[in-house]
């Protein structure tokens, strides 16, 4: 028989084993004596949860990078619900909106997210719809996160609600001509000409118009030979555009596109048999994408990309240590992440650590108004130093004028052997540059053994 003395005030479990080997359990009250206090009961912490929107294109013709958007946040999300980060200590609940690639969608959703009581916002991909939806949050003083939309004028307008994590259109183009600017000189290249062409919407744009400010800052002695813009949606064929560019044969050709477009390019300088030094995808669009790889085999080595982020970054070892967030991303979709997966992922941390600072100074989220004010003031007054950052090479600073991140770049990738390598920053980059490009005959010849 257990003997123990149970402690005053507990309830005591005693095991009596009787002669028939039967065994019987009693359990009784021990009263407490009344010099002792009643024992103290701790009510556990109540669970924090915060709602946030989310504001992408869903279906359409943007479908495939707003479902890649939201891939990237709802697995932040969910590494935040379970405590992958310490120090954020709440719990996401995501309210999802569809823009339908639509500027009035897109302002009627952000409407309906206000209502639903959500914190802040997170969106929208599109620079068209992320633009005016933008704009509407600062009525209602709802926060609103860019984390991709690269349009310069979304973060140039003084609004006090709206911040973006990425780099604009103009940070895109300064970075695009600084890493062939480095690739250049390390490989001994002068580059005497080059070539815009883009796609003639904001995106394209902007992003060129970025391109000829810092040109000469870059490429003091380079002439630009072509200028040139089109209708993405529109255009089937590219053989007068091609043609005009062979004629005048600039070293580097920008190309500002969507990825039927930069696809229909690529195969276009293969059937006139014409190749610059360097044709360069500016913006991380079409050329950035997977597609664009598997929709031209082996004719898709040597061109360069501005991008975001692509996993050669993780072997880095300032950015080792996030491996395990584009490991649990390739259990879930079977790949690795891209930019606009790797963006919003860092977009939902970045406003995640915003919530957590509002909540430590204070802020109660059943005030909704006061705590949408604590978040926007905590955006504001944020400060993750490179390293910090998941997944990224940059940190985030907003302490300038509109809240454009100052902090955030861009990095160079270059597709050798079907693979996106990155090339720049040279301190993030595995691999050399080729440069000049080999032209079609020996690309023909590596196709043969990639096939």
């Amino acid at each position: 028989m257990d003997t123990s003395p149970p402690a005053p005030g507990q309830v005591s479990t005693v095991t009596i084993t009787q002669t028939v080997q039967k065994t019987v359990t009693v359990t009784k009250t021990v009263g407490a004596p009344t010099t002792t206090a009643p024992p103290t009961i701790i009510a556990p912490a109540k669970e924090v949860v915060v709602k946030v929107g989310v504001l992408l294109p869903l279906p359409g013709g943007s479908a495939f990078m707003g479902q890649e958007g939201l891939r990237g946040i709802k697995l932040a999300a969910m590494h935040i619900n379970q405590s992958k980060y310490p120090d954020i200590k709440f719990k996401i609940k995501l309210i999802i909106a569809d823009t339908q690639t639509k500027q009035d969608v897109g302002v009627t959703e952000l409407r309906r997210l206000e209502q639903e009581g959500v914190a802040a916002v997170i969106g929208a991909y599109n620079s068209f719809v992320t633009y005016p939806s933008a704009a509407e949050s600062e009525r209602p003083h709802l926060p609103y996160v860019d984390p991709e939309a690269i349009s310069d004028k979304i973060t140039a307008q003084g609004w006090k609600y709206v911040f973006r994590t990425c780099a604009n259109a103009s940070k895109y183009a300064y970075d695009a001509l600084w890493a062939m600017s480095d690739i250049a000189k390390a490989n001994g290249i002068e580059v005497k000409s080059v070539a815009f062409i883009y796609e003639n919407s904001d995106f394209g744009v902007t992003t060129t118009e970025g391109m000829k400010k810092f040109l000469s800052k870059f490429f003091p002695g380079a002439k630009v030979v072509h200028d040139e813009s089109y209708p993405a949606a529109e255009v089937t064929s590219m053989d007068d555009m091609v043609a005009k560019l062979k004629a005048e044969n600039p070293d580097i050709v920008f190309h500002v596109a969507y990825l039927k477009d930069a696809v229909l390019f690529v195969q276009t300088m293969k059937k006139l048999n014409w190749y610059p030094k360097a044709y360069i995808g500016t913006g991380a669009g079409g050329q950035a994408r997977y597609e664009f790889i598997e929709q031209l085999g082996a004719d898709s080595n040597y061109v360069f990309t501005d991008t975001e982020w692509q996993p050669d970054l993780l072997r880095s070892k300032a950015l080792a240590k996030w491996t395990w967030i584009n490991d649990d991303f390739e259990k879930m979709y079977g790949r690795s992440m891209v930019g606009s997966s790797a963006l919003n992922y860092t977009g939902t941390y970045v406003l995640a650590k915003a919530i957590q600072k509002a909540l430590d100074a204070g802020a109660d989220p059943n005030d909704l108004k006061a705590f949408r004010d604590a978040v926007r003031d905590a955006l504001e007054t944020i400060k993750i130093p490179a390293g910090e950052l998941p997944l990224m090479p940059w940190g985030v600073d907003f302490a300038v004028p509109g809240h454009q991140n100052s902090k955030a770049t861009l990095a160079m990738a270059q597709i050798l052997e079907g693979k996106f390598r990155i090339v720049w920053p040279i301190e993030f980059a595995p691999v050399k540059a080729v440069f000049p490009a080999p032209g079609w005959g020996l690309i023909s010849i590596l196709s043969l053994f990639l096939s």
